[in-house]
Formats: C-alpha cells, sequence, structure tokens
C-alpha cells in the first residue's frame, strides 16, 4: 500500500483524497485549517500551510510517503514538486518548470521570449516610481505574482490608483513586486490538456464566465463547454502546444487560461494542474480520460494510459457541459437548498458547498466568497434547459428568508 501527500483539503481536493483512498493508497493530507472538508477522508491530517515547503517536506519524511501532488491549486504545485526533489519521490514537473507556472515574474517574461501572445505588462515595486507606468495604458490590471483565487487582483483606472492599492495587493504575495498589466477587453477561456512524453492530447475548452465587477474582476462564476470560439479551435490549440514547448512541459496536467479580444487570442496564465472547476468531475464524462487517477500515477512514477485520447476530438464532441460556481450576495445563511436534492437532479455530476448554515458570506472580492458549486451535463442539447432548472431548484435563504442567490443565467 503506498501513502500519498495531498496538498489542499479544500472541496476542490476532496475527490483526490476519495480517489487515492478508492485506489487502496493511504493520504497524509496538509492543511493549515483545523477541519477542513477533505479531513474526514484523509488517514492523517497535518495542520500546516501548503505554502510552507520546510514544514511540508518535514511531514513527508515523518510518515515516509511515495508521492506529493495537489490539485485545484496554484502555489501548492511548486511545494509538490521540490518536496518530491528533496525526496527523490516521482514527480510530474520539476521545482524550474512548477516555479514558472506559479510565479508570474518567471512566466511573463518567458511568454514573452517565446513569441506567445500576452498583453503588455510590467512589474511594480513599492519603490517604482510612475515612470514605471509610462508604456501602458489604462486602464490597468494590478496582480500579485505569487498568490491564487483572484486574491489582490484590482482593475484600476488611473496611476494613482495603481499606487493606492499596491500595499493590498502585495499583501496577498511573498515577494516585492507586483504584475502590472494593460486590460484586455475580451472573453476568457480555458484549455485544459494531458501532456505525455511531451505530447500535447487536448481535453477541454471553456468559456470562463466571470462575475460582473468594476473592480475585482476574473472571480469566475462558471464554465460552459462547448467554448463559443471553437471555431478559433486549431489557433487555441496551436498556441497551446507552443506554450508547452515555451515551459517544457513533458507530462502531466495543463491549465490555460486565454483573452479572445480584437487583438486576438492571448495567453493569460497558466497552471501544470488540473483546474478548480471541477475538471476532474467533467474531463472523465467528457472524454473517458480520468485525469484524476492520471494525476495519481504520476506521483507515484506508474504508467498512464492515453490510448483512447489518439482518437478523442473535442471539436466533435456533442456533450454540454455547465459547471455553476455559485456565489451569494452578503447575508448570514438560514436556509440551502440540500445536497442531497441538487444531486438527485437527473443532469447534476456533482455538487457540494463551501459554506454551512449560520456562516456569514461576504462581498464577492475574490474566489474565498464561493459559497459552492454544482456541475451539470447535458447529451441532448438542452444545457441551459438544465441550468435554469437548476436555478428554480437551488435557494439560499438569510434570516429575513430573502433568497440570496446570485444566478449565472
Amino acid at each position: 500500500m503506498s501513502k500519498l501527500m495531498i496538498l489542499g483539503g479544500s472541496n476542490c481536493q476532496k475527490n483526490a483524497l476519495a480517489a487515492a483512498r478508492r485506489l487502496g493508497h493511504q493520504t497524509v493530507l496538509i492543511d493549515y485549517f483545523e477541519d477542513p472538508p477533505a479531513a474526514a477522508l484523509a488517514d492523517i491530517h497535518c495542520r500546516e500551510s501548503t505554502f510552507d515547503v520546510n514544514a511540508c517536506l518535514q511531514a513527508a519524511r515523518l510518515h515516509d510517503v511515495d508521492g506529493v501532488f495537489t490539485i485545484g491549486t496554484d502555489q501548492p504545485v511548486l511545494t509538490a514538486a521540490t518536496v518530491s526533489r528533496h525526496l527523490r519521490l516521482p514527480t510530474l514537473i520539476d521545482p524550474e518548470t512548477a516555479l514558472a507556472v506559479t510565479n508570474k515574474r518567471v512566466m511573463k517574461p518567458l511568454l514573452t521570449a517565446h513569441g506567445i501572445p500576452t498583453v503588455k505588462y510590467t512589474f511594480l515595486s513599492r519603490q517604482s516610481g510612475l515612470q514605471s507606468l509610462m508604456e501602458l495604458h489604462p486602464p490597468y490590471v494590478l496582480k500579485p505574482v505569487d498568490s491564487q483565487g483572484q486574491r489582490g487582483i484590482f482593475k484600476l483606472s488611473s496611476q494613482q490608483e495603481v499606487f493606492e492599492h499596491l500595499d493590498e495587493t502585495l499583501s496577498f504575495s511573498r515577494q516585492a513586486e507586483a504584475l502590472i498589466e494593460e486590460f484586455y477587453p475580451s472573453d476568457e477561456i480555458t484549455f485544459s490538456g494531458w501532456v505525455q512524453e511531451g505530447h500535447l492530447y487536448p481535453l477541454a475548452v471553456t468559456d470562463r464566465l466571470l462575475y460582473d465587477d468594476p473592480v475585482h474582476i476574473g472571480v469566475c462564476t462558471g464554465h460552459r463547454f462547448p467554448s463559443v470560439h471553437l471555431d478559433c479551435y486549431h489557433e487555441i490549440l496551436k498556441i497551446a502546444q507552443d506554450t508547452i514547448a515555451a515551459f517544457g512541459i513533458c507530462g502531466g496536467p495543463v491549465y490555460i487560461q486565454m483573452l479572445i479580444g480584437a487583438e486576438g487570442i492571448k495567453v493569460n496564465e497558466l497552471a501544470c494542474r488540473i483546474g478548480g472547476a471541477f475538471e476532474d468531475v467533467f474531463i472523465p464524462w467528457l472524454s473517458g480520460f480520468d485525469i484524476l487517477k492520471a494525476v495519481i500515477y504520476g506521483a507515484l512514477g506508474q504508467p498512464t494510459d492515453v490510448s483512447m485520447l489518439k482518437s478523442y476530438d473535442l471539436s466533435l464532441l456533442k456533450k454540454q457541459i455547465s459547471v455553476e460556481l455559485m456565489f451569494a450576495r452578503p447575508g448570514k445563511l438560514a436556509h440551502m437548498t440540500p445536497l442531497e436534492t441538487l444531486r438527485a437532479l437527473p443532469f447534476v455530476l456533482d455538487a457540494g458547498y463551501n459554506y454551512g448554515i449560520g456562516q456569514t458570506i461576504g462581498p464577492v472580492e475574490n474566489a474565498t466568497a464561493r459559497l459552492g458549486h454544482c456541475v451539470l451535463v447535458s447529451e441532448n442539447d438542452r444545457i441551459g434547459e438544465h441550468v435554469r432548472a437548476f436555478y428554480e431548484t437551488f435557494q439560499v435563504l438569510s434570516e429575513q428568508g430573502e433568497n440570496l442567490v446570485i444566478p449565472c443565467l
């Protein structure tokens, strides 16, 4: 029996714990919360930060683990690769690649150096002056270089606003610089794939739906498959292939966010992980490829069978998917539709809550305000009907009986 260390215990990682157990492995969960959602599925829970490489390394040694991995979250990808190198454990990517896909101070120049289209950018520190922004045109997008979940991201209209928000953005970072970009009016898509011996197998292209806020941008409210931009599929695939080659990614999952606007397709960012919109749930339904099992096998140095992907063409599929990443208006939660009711809907693959009765939800400023998720599917062109039926069933009531749900229709 192998022992796997899994970094992160949120709802995004619950399926990883369950799959590892189902495959007969013991699990060591790393999460600094006392009782994270995935803890009940773990054999051992170590209350350490997934960002703390030394603490994770010590825990891995203590429990003599055979592999380390994460899904659905960015920064622990670097921790997993670093711990694996120190302990000479199998890993799908090395720490150098992991750094490049988790730190935009490395990522953005690498995109530029290889001619991969991305928005115009520079980096700012507290010592930077207004001249640092002279080559960029407003509005601006200010981001931490090494955070996740849209924390510390702002759309700003003036140089003065950029410097007024810089301290807050840097508070979400372990670095002394932040990324500043020109805002690019665009639609967002995500490309999910699997890399095997340097060859990229496309798995899904989804539209990334965003919460409508003029300042706190990038908060995802849902994913839709097929993307409305599949007429650009060959260009999307070519950019994805070029990106994989530029970053030297030889194996494992890839997740690339792209922007499609008047100036064409640009790469926003990329990650070497399963996405956080429950791609581990819908990719197997879509393609027949169990991407989560493949990640587990990769963490243990075991081979992955990709034979079914050699004839898979996502651009020809008739299947439809809508991942609802649910949000609610601020308030104290007095009632939520039971998960059993949502899961019983015939078009629902999976559902979960991040908040419980009695808790208070604040304003939507980043992904931490996400109430929960629900994965809806259709094979007969009825996904719009299913989304409407879902929101007719789904309720979140305040103590005053007001429905707080923000529908994503």
